[in-house]
C-alpha cells in the first residue's frame, strides 16, 4: 500500500514537472518574440544559456555537503555523459535549428520541429528500454496529428517531404540531437543531483554559444537598433525564470517519467503557446488549432493509463 502511495506519488510529482516545463516552453515563443526582433538569435540563445549559472552555481556550492551527505558520489564518468548531451542539446541542436529555417519555409519548419517527438520516442524504444502496448501506440498517434496541426493549421507547401534542402536537413538534424539528448537526461537523471546537472550544463553551453556569437559578429552592432540596459536584462530575465525554469522541471519530468511519455507530455507546451500568443500578441486561432487541442488532451490522457508506457529495466550508464 505504501509503495503504490510512493509511486502515485511520484507520478504526480513527474506529470506536475511537465505541466510547469510545457508552461515556460510555451510562453518562451511570445516572451522572447518582442526582444528578438532586435538581436542577433545566436547571441540571444547565449546570454539565455548563461543566465542559470548565476543562480545554479550558488546553489550547487552551499547545498553541496547536504547532496553528498544524501546521496553516494558521482562518477567521474557520468560528467561526461552530461557533457556530451549538454553539447549534442545545448550546442549543436541549436544552432542547426536556428540555421534551418533560413532557408525553408515557416510552416514546414515548424512541422518539421516536430521531429523532435519522433527521435526520442524511437531512440527510447530502442536503445533506452521503454516499451509502449497499444494503448500508448494510440496516443503517440493522436498527439502527433494534434501537435502537427497547431504547428501548421493545415498549412503546408509543396517542399514539406522535399528532405534534399539543407534547411530541412538541419531541422530533422536538430531534433535527432533533443531526441538522443532527452533520452540521454532520463539516463541520467538517476545518477546526479539536477541542481548539479544544469549547473554542469550551463557552464559548458553558455560559454560556448557566448564565444560562436563573437565568432559569427552576432552581438548588437552601431549599426544595430539599441536595446539598452533594459534589454539585456529582460534577455536574462527570460534566460533565468523560463529557460533555466524549463531545464529544472524538464529534468525532473524525465527523471520520473521517462522519455516517452514526457516528450509526449510536452505538446501541451503548443496549447500554452497558442493562449500566450492570443493574449499577448494578439493572434487569431484556427478552427483546425482548436480541435487539435482536444486530440492532443485525449491523447495525454491515455498515456495515463497504466502500462501504456513502460521500462523493461534499469538503465547502464555508470
Amino acid at each position: 500500500m505504501n509503495a503504490g502511495r510512493k509511486d502515485n506519488r511520484v507520478l504526480l510529482l513527474g506529470y506536475a514537472a511537465v505541466i510547469v516545463t510545457s508552461l515556460l516552453l510555451g510562453l518562451f515563443p511570445s516572451v522572447s518574440k518582442p526582444i528578438m526582433t532586435t538581436v542577433n538569435p545566436l547571441f540571444f540563445t547565449s546570454i539565455v544559456s548563461l543566465a542559470p549559472i548565476v543562480v545554479f552555481t550558488p546553489l550547487l556550492l552551499t547545498g553541496r555537503r547536504k547532496v553528498q551527505q544524501a546521496k553516494p558520489t558521482t562518477g567521474r564518468r557520468i560528467y561526461g555523459i552530461v557533457a556530451a548531451s549538454s553539447m549534442v542539446g545545448g550546442v549543436i541542436g541549436p544552432i542547426a535549428y536556428f540555421n534551418g529555417p533560413q532557408t525553408t519555409p515557416a510552416s514546414d519548419a515548424a512541422l518539421l520541429a516536430n521531429g523532435e517527438m519522433v527521435f526520442t520516442i524511437v531512440l527510447a524504444s530502442f536503445f533506452f528500454r521503454e516499451k509502449m502496448n497499444r494503448t500508448g501506440l494510440l496516443a503517440v498517434t493522436l498527439v502527433s496529428i494534434g501537435v502537427i496541426v497547431i504547428a501548421s493549421n493545415l498549412s503546408f507547401s509543396r517542399s514539406v517531404l522535399n528532405f534534399t534542402e539543407i534547411g530541412h536537413l538541419l531541422i530533422l538534424f536538430s531534433g535527432l540531437c533533443w531526441g538522443l539528448d532527452n533520452n540521454i537526461i532520463t539516463s541520467a537523471s538517476e545518477k546526479i543531483d539536477v541542481v548539479k546537472f544544469i549547473q554542469i550544463r550551463s557552464t559548458i553551453t553558455g560559454p560556448i554559444l557566448f564565444f560562436l556569437a563573437f565568432v559569427f559578429s552576432a552581438f548588437p552592432s552601431r549599426s544595430s537598433p539599441p536595446i539598452g540596459i533594459s534589454g539585456y536584462a529582460y534577455i536574462f530575465f527570460i534566460g533565468l525564470l523560463v529557460f533555466g525554469g524549463a531545464l529544472y522541471f524538464n529534468f525532473l519530468a524525465l527523471k520520473e517519467l521517462g522519455a516517452i511519455r514526457s516528450t509526449l507530455i510536452f505538446p501541451i507546451s503548443s496549447i500554452f503557446g497558442l493562449i500566450a500568443a492570443f493574449i499577448l500578441l494578439h493572434e487569431s486561432i484556427g478552427v483546425y488549432q482548436i480541435i487539435s487541442v482536444g486530440v492532443i488532451l485525449l491523447g495525454i490522457y491515455l498515456l495515463t493509463r497504466s502500462e501504456s508506457v513502460r521500462k523493461e529495466a534499469s538503465y547502464d550508464l555508470p
